[in-house]
């Protein structure tokens, strides 16, 4: 019956290679700094382990028979790409190089995460990140099939398997045409709201379920809005509204450049609480984080509160 090899140790792998290439025993010894009797105790494990003789001992001069010549191209390559794991993981686990994809709903990925990115990389120049911006849900999704390592959110979803951990605050407030094309002035009450034209964005996105909850404390609905049109980013529904189609909840961190240009106003609903809603990092429960993504997330910590 054909043996077959048995397991091979890696020590054993650098002996032979060593007494190979400085064909001797005891030169192998003093570089790998071992006893002679050790170098021969690694060789001949190996040999019995692979039931083949690896090296002709002809006088002092040690040679490789020809199992050893086709098995000293092998063990190099071995040893090669061992290094190059260690060194890989090495960097992995320093968190010095690599990639981290992120994922980030509609305000935090258009507005916060680009300019912390930013920010986290000149600490970390060699690291790569990448950012996938969806709709709340649709980040939740993501994390959930680890197609990104975590997200953030503007809300938090109910599934078991997600892990949400608070970061700081977003203020939701409603927007309407520049002054020049609003006659009506800054301020609507919380009836009137019922009577304007709305642009909303779709079902599943954070603003849209921190407005819901707001209008349910006072017995309304997003249902019962004039919705003219729905509209699929933050982006174009600024544009929407400068066009003059309607009003618009949205993100104060979305608008405050077109606020302080007068391309945009703020309107004020009287009767309506300040409606703000919490950003979230979501993680999968059952993932390990790794060591560039750790690395953000303290870094996000350090700049919780007033940084977003």
């Amino acid at each position: 019956m054909e043996k077959k090899p048995s397991s091979i140790d890696f020590r054993q792998l650098e002996t032979f290679c060593r007494v190979a290439e400085l064909k001797g025993f005891s030169k192998a010894a003093n570089h790998l700094y071992l006893t002679q009797p050790t170098v021969s105790g690694h060789i001949l494990a190996l040999e019995n382990s692979l039931h083949l003789r690896l090296f002709d001992r002809m006088g002092r001069e040690t040679r490789l028979t020809k199992a050893g010549e086709v098995f000293y191209h092998h063990a190099t390559r071995m040893l090669s790409y061992r290094k190059e794991a260690l060194s890989a993981l090495s960097e992995f686990f320093q968190g010095i190089r690599g990639e981290l994809l992120l994922g980030g709903s509609t305000i935090p990925g258009e507005y916060i995460l680009p300019r912390l990115i930013g920010e986290f990389k000149e600490h970390y120049p060699q690291i790569s990140i990448s950012l996938k911006i969806g709709d709340t849900k649709e980040i939740a999704q993501l994390v959930l099939q680890g197609v990104v390592e975590f997200g953030m959110l503007g809300a938090k979803i109910r599934e078991d398997a997600l892990q949400h951990e608070h970061l700081g605050e977003d203020e939701i407030i409603v927007i309407g045409p520049a002054a020049r094309m609003a006659p009506k002035g800054d301020k609507i009450s919380f009836d009137q709201v019922f009577m304007e034209p709305w642009i909303v964005r779709e079902e599943g996105s954070g603003t849209q379920i921190a407005v819901e909850k707001a209008l349910k404390k006072k017995g309304k609905s997003l249902k019962q809005l004039l919705v003219v049109s729905e509209m699929g980013s933050t982006s174009s529904i600024k544009q929407g509204v400068k066009a003059g189609l309607g009003l618009a909840f949205i993100s104060m961190k979305a608008v405050e450049e077109e606020l302080a240009a007068g391309s945009l106003r703020r309107v004020e609903v009287i009767g309506l609480e300040p409606i703000s809603r919490p950003f979230y990092m979501v993680f999968h429960r059952g993932r390990t984080l790794s060591p560039i993504g750790e690395k953000f997330i303290q870094f996000l910590k350090k700049k919780r509160g007033g940084a977003f």
